[in-house]
């Protein structure tokens, strides 16, 4: 085999790695993000059930959802994004308050 047709196996193996990377990454980051819904709910039932506050869970949601939308806004662009942050932002800072100010 000569040089070139070594190169362009290897760029085609590693580019189909890279983009197996990005899907295993997008996949991990949305599996994190259901299932740290899924325990938030699981506490916030709990809490509801004992009389207990939830505005902790309810911060470290909206601050996940901020977080990801931030990073993709900075990525794309996107007015999409742009509207999902502010309205996720509106609720934790909603959030934030009505913790700090309970006491």
């Amino acid at each position: 085999m000569d040089k070139d047709k070594i190169l362009e196996k290897s760029r085609k193996e590693n580019e189909t790695q890279d983009e197996m990377e990005k899907t295993i990454r997008v996949e991990g980051e949305s599996f994190s993000l259901a299932l740290t819904l899924l325990v938030g709910l699981l506490l916030f039932s709990y809490n509801r059930l004992h009389d207990l506050p939830s505005d902790t869970i309810f911060i470290m949601f909206w601050t996940s959802c901020v977080s990801n939308r931030l990073y993709r806004l900075t990525k794309r662009k996107s007015a999409s994004d742009l509207i999902t942050m502010i309205i996720s932002l509106v609720i934790l800072v909603f959030y934030v308050v009505k913790y700090f100010s309970q006491g």
